[in-house]
């Protein structure tokens, strides 16, 4: 006879074909967990009741993965052998958490739940249902899976850096309705969804750095991306067993490879790496402009939520007066969170076209600054002449400290002048000036030797993606197609 493998065994257990394995089974040495707890499942349904029990009692000595599970198997022993006092002190000491209304349902339970008000309480008391939490939570989860649809679908200058965001905030919205049908008893209908929250967790933190990565122009290689989402690809190839048995697909391998995505250290490490590195944006060279400057710290603070209150809970389950209640609070604090960053997603092309951040949020842009109207058109007038005459624009590493200093003036008061007087964030307007100086050397016959792009880093243009997207902005045309009509006269 053969030894039969965790993985054999653990088929013959999702196909329901322990009839067909109970001579290997015979033979067969159960040395893991996973081994006990699916052989003494194969015992039971091949009638070997005392082996199952056996079997079962010493995955709860475990202590280990299956505890929960294997207690309720025992109480099904013992409720078929018609201790029914037993089975039901068995069923009572399971957390709630990990049993639902199906699994009381079962024949093994009937007479029980024909002569004993206590099992019949503790059923009811599993019967899905949802409370005022829960229908808030769902109801944020659908905010969060609408918002998705329209970032993912939206159409904006900023395209590619939204999609990440829709990522991010589909895979939030996901995560939070695992744990609504959890505490609503309706998980039984949708086990594949609780295999998925710690790859979809892992998803989050690289999908919002990459998304303010490409919504400030910052470069990045494929290599980057390739490290970034290194663990959360692992993980999510490991949770593919587990989502595959629970669709009557078996790999051979075990469904339990998706716990390595799981661990409580990995998963909250993972997203403080990421809560920091998205906090240090805030302080990034782009943020010249209050309103983006702000909008910035909306994401940082929206992802410090959504980690901390992770965090909160892995501490706080540990505790003794951990509830329910807290459960849903911090989860509630996790999805407003995430909800802020979806929030920043859906007004970042308006806040970014220098419309004012109050419209959006309850903040009043300089509303401590003592700058006179006549002081800011002195400031406006002798930034004009620096730009025009200077052509200071042409630094392509110009920021807004750079022109403050040479106006003299904070880059406050410079900020709140650009804002006042154009409408338009620090480097839209330096582009302005860019984008000119280039339409100027393209009409000047001096410079037809030159390439495009030589022109555009002659204007202080240093990344070619961003001088063809301003000179498509500014013109509606690419700079090849403004060139051939500006030499064929039609421009």
């Amino acid at each position: 006879m053969a030894q039969l493998s965790d993985g054999a065994l653990e088929k013959a257990v999702l196909q329901q074909a322990c009839e067909a394995i109970a001579a290997d089974l015979e033979h067969t040495d159960l040395l893991s967990e996973s081994m006990k707890f699916n052989g003494a499942v194969c015992f039971y349904r091949n009638g070997h009741m005392e082996r199952a029990m056996a079997l079962f009692e010493e995955v709860v000595k475990i202590g280990a993965q299956q505890q929960h599970i294997a207690t309720f198997w025992l109480a099904k022993c013992h409720a078929a052998l018609q201790h029914d006092s037993l089975a039901l002190v068995l069923l009572q000491q399971i957390p709630q958490q990990a049993l639902h209304y199906k699994m009381l349902q079962q024949p093994e339970f009937e007479y029980l739940a024909n002569t004993s008000p206590a099992f019949v309480q503790l059923r009811d008391q599993l019967k899905p249902g949802f409370n005022i939490w829960t229908a808030s939570l769902a109801f944020i989860a659908g905010i969060g899976f609408l918002t998705s649809v329209l970032l993912l679908f939206g159409r904006s200058r900023f395209s590619v850096g939204e999609k990440r965001l829709a990522l991010a905030v589909f895979a939030a919205a996901l995560i939070l309705s695992s744990y609504i049908l959890m505490w609503t008893g309706f998980n039984a209908s949708f086990p594949y969804i609780q295999s998925l929250w710690p790859f979809l967790t892992l998803l989050i933190g690289p999908s919002l750095y990459f998304y303010l990565k490409d919504t400030f122009q910052e470069p990045y290689t494929g290599k980057d991306i390739a490290l970034h989402y290194a663990i959360p690809t692992l993980s999510g190839i490991l949770t593919l067993p587990a989502i595959l048995a629970n669709w009557g697909w078996h790999t051979g391998l075990s469904s339990d490879f998706y716990l390595f995505g799981a661990s409580s250290t990995i998963l909250t490490g993972h997203l403080l790496y990421y809560a920091l590195k998205i906090d240090g944006m805030t302080r990034n060279e782009w943020q010249v402009d209050a309103n983006i400057k702000t909008w910035t710290g909306v994401i940082a603070r929206g992802m410090w939520a959504y980690t901390l209150a992770f965090l909160l809970y892995f501490v706080l389950v540990r505790c003794s007066f951990f509830n329910p209640e807290w459960d849903y609070a911090i989860s509630f604090v996790m999805a407003l969170g995430i909800l802020a960053v979806a929030y920043m997603g859906l007004v970042q092309k308006r806040v970014f076209s220098s419309e004012p951040i109050g419209h959006f949020l309850p903040v009043k842009k300089y509303q401590t600054s003592a700058l006179t109207p006549g002081a800011s058109d002195s400031i406006r007038r002798k930034m004009e002449r620096l730009l025009e005459e200077g052509q200071v624009f042409k630094e392509n590493e110009l920021r807004l400290d750079d022109l403050a200093a040479y106006l003299e003036v904070s880059r406050h008061q410079l900020s709140q002048v650009i804002n006042e007087h154009y409408g338009v964030n620090f480097f839209e307007l330096i582009n302005r000036y860019r984008v000119a100086h280039v339409k100027h050397l393209l009409a000047d016959p001096a410079y037809s030797h030159y390439t495009i792009i030589q022109m555009a880093y002659e204007a202080g243009f240093n990344n070619k993606a961003s001088f063809n997207r301003y000179f498509k902005q500014a013109t509606g045309l690419t700079p090849s197609a403004y060139r051939i009509k500006e030499s064929s006269g039609k421009v």
